[in-house]
């Protein structure tokens, strides 16, 4: 029986394939490990960061929450800031998910938008320091979009240690929130000169004449109505920066970030999903480079400013501009 003899030249075959597949595994690992400072490559993480509406989470980001977890991100962490500055966390096993989803709330309802960037930007360098996230997206409903915008351009990628990648702006007072004000009836004047600050440029204008000292008028019931409500739409609009200052912030945001607005019309004679006016809300345009923004308009009832991410059909935008869906 006749033994195969074996060829120089399979030998050397051999051995060339084998260097290849030696150089090619180093060579991937060298590669890898540059990008994670020396360490062996792992998938990259992209949180989902949710500042909600009105400095609390509420039962519309709770939705919003389930949603994106059925589409692909994992409810990870729950984040209060509390009165006193202090932050808490409160995560489980999913941290380490491809994209974990993860809450914040503020439940201090006087802070301002500056301070909320302000913890946002101390979170976001803990989740850098304690999880080696790199990059995040972030959705904010309501005052929480101001939040978001505030942080990303006041701070950026240098002070945050994570580069936003998306931002979904919902239902953003970016010029203001306007109340349901009562208008006032014919020979009506009292004490109104109380007028809101113009959220473009941050002056507050005062054109109404003074009530004559000698004729004073005694507030109606329904005009000491209309005054609290005006004053609890001017505190609000006090807490926000003047769209004049977001105008100058936004020349530091990120060139890449990919922006989503959504925004309410309950109905063409408000112009407004009942909180936040249409022209507030798409006064973000101007804030981002046209290239990176896209926006949703919604209307009819289910663009109500609560109702706003129940609506299915900023469900399957978001799902889309998040998960490519």
């Amino acid at each position: 029986m006749n033994k195969k003899r074996f060829n120089k030249w399979d030998l050397i075959v051999l051995i060339i394939g084998v260097s290849a597949a030696v150089f090619g595994f180093f060579y991937m690992n060298y590669n890898n490990g540059q990008s994670t400072g020396g360490k062996m490559h792992k998938p990259m993480q992209s949180p989902i960061i949710f500042v909600s509406d009105q400095n609390r989470t509420s039962a519309a980001a709770q939705h919003l929450v389930t949603t994106a977890s059925r589409s692909g991100g994992s409810v990870a962490m729950h984040i209060d800031v509390l009165a006193n500055g202090d932050i808490q966390y409160n995560k489980n096993g999913n941290v380490k998910a491809k994209q974990p989803i993860i809450e914040v709330n503020f439940s201090d309802r006087t802070k301002t938008t500056h301070e909320q960037a302000k913890s946002l930007n101390k979170i976001l360098r803990h989740l850098n320091h304690k999880y080696d996230y790199e990059q995040y997206d972030a959705i904010g409903f309501g005052s929480g979009s101001l939040t978001v915008f505030t942080n990303a351009t006041r701070y950026g990628a240098a002070k945050n240690g994570m580069r936003l990648q998306h931002f979904i702006s919902v239902a953003g007072p970016y010029q203001g929130v306007k109340l349901n004000v009562p208008p006032l009836k014919q020979g009506q004047a009292g004490n109104q000169n109380q007028t809101p600050v113009n959220r473009q440029n941050g002056v507050r204008n005062n054109n109404q004449r003074p009530n004559d000292p000698q004729h004073p008028v005694q507030p109606t019931p329904e005009m000491m109505q209309r005054q609290q409500i005006l004053d609890r739409q001017q505190a609000i609009n006090d807490r926000h920066p003047s769209y004049a200052e977001l105008k100058r912030l936004s020349k530091k945001l990120d060139p890449h970030t990919q922006v989503l607005n959504i925004y309410g019309v309950v109905d063409n004679k408000s112009n407004s999903d009942g909180l936040v006016p249409a022209s507030s809300a798409t006064a973000l345009k101007n804030l981002v480079p046209s290239k990176n923004y896209e926006s949703l308009r919604l209307t009819g009832p289910m663009a109500e400013h609560s109702q706003i991410i129940d609506n299915q059909i900023s469900e399957r935008i978001i799902n889309r501009f998040l998960f490519n869906e």
